[in-house]
């Protein structure tokens, strides 16, 4: 490619609509570009990925490449370098830990054929991930977010299973589209969260930012819009929604680590546990979920938060040792 520099334009969002598309074909139609552009792609997704920087630095310390570009071979060299160097980043930061599962996906991804990917974090981790069009989405423990190869060309859907928060690229001709069952969520460009665990009876919508329209993909009359500040809480039996005003960042805080319980009802808590220690838990007596709790951890060990509960709400809790792990009961 005779201008490098449209392959890092592409991948980091920095480029127009209509020289995106002319972008694309000079790429599929030249096999070393298309794998130009898949080594750039991944370096791109694990440099972000390692938070180890803001990601205006991270897109700036990216976009510096070019600068030591003086041929291709070089260019591919250098990628190589740099994502041997990212790599070994991601694995060294645990709480930013995220592992790719490319469904029948091989190495050239500009082929007509749809196929997927997943970004996956976890029990026990929270994954941060930049998408091909740039919007930035933070992955909570034990979720799985998904997309096609299509994504940013001709549509920004995602499939979301858990939960995530999104700070979403502005684009008023592609809106973003999440789906979690039959409810999906319609942007343009903002900041929101979206709770949807396969276990959980609800999803939750909270927007912290911008606009977004709640649709239901077998209901053409369901639509419903959110204001800032609002919390959208969806039946996954009857449909309905419910909003409330609330705090934003009662409801984000989780991406950086922390555990916010507000009037949590106990069976809720007892999930959101299971999911961020990946232990066992189990409840001895039934009269534990009829506790409500309010907490807001940071770095507390798992037996801190349970000696918490133990005091504020009158649940003991005993620790049984297994072989390869430990069981918490609850009673």
């Amino acid at each position: 490619m005779k201008n490098l520099d449209d392959i890092l334009n592409l991948i980091t969002g920095n480029i127009a609509p209509d020289r995106k598309k002319e972008v694309f074909s000079i790429i599929k139609e030249d096999s070393e570009n298309e794998e130009l552009y898949r080594k750039a792609k991944t370096t791109w997704a694990l440099m972000s990925s390692a938070q180890k920087m803001p990601d205006y630095e991270i897109e700036k310390s990216y976009k510096r490449l070019n600068a030591r570009i003086s041929a291709k071979h070089g260019f591919q060299k250098i990628l190589s370098t740099y994502v041997r160097y990212a790599a070994a980043v991601v694995l060294l930061v645990s709480f930013s830990a995220i592992v790719f599962y490319l469904g029948r996906q091989d190495n050239h991804n500009l082929v007509s054929e749809l196929k997927y990917t997943s970004v996956v974090a976890d029990k026990g981790q929270i994954s941060k991930v930049i998408l091909p069009d740039s919007s930035i989405v933070w992955i909570n423990s034990g979720t799985t977010l998904t997309y096609d190869n299509n994504f940013s060309q001709n549509n920004r859907n995602l499939s979301l299973k858990g939960q995530a928060f999104f700070e979403v690229r502005k684009n008023k001709h592609l809106p973003l589209i999440v789906t979690s069952g039959d409810l999906q969520v319609k942007v343009l460009g903002t900041r929101f969260d979206v709770k949807a665990y396969p276990d959980d009876d609800e999803i939750k919508v909270t927007l912290e930012s911008g606009k977004v329209e709640l649709l239901n993909a077998k209901d053409k009359s369901f639509a419903y819009r959110m204001i800032p500040g609002q919390m959208a809480s969806y039946d996954l039996q009857s449909s309905k929604v419910k909003k409330k005003t609330v705090v934003t960042q009662n409801y984000s805080g989780w991406k950086t680590g922390n555990l916010i319980f507000i009037d949590t009802p106990m069976a809720e808590v007892i999930k959101s546990l299971k999911r961020k220690f990946d232990i066992e838990i189990e409840v001895g007596n039934t009269s534990v979920y009829r506790s409500v709790f309010n907490a807001n951890f940071k770095n507390e060990s798992m037996k801190e938060i349970l000696d918490y509960i133990r005091f504020s709400c009158h649940v003991n809790y005993t620790i049984v040792p297994e072989k390869n792990s430990i069981k918490i009961k609850l009673y």
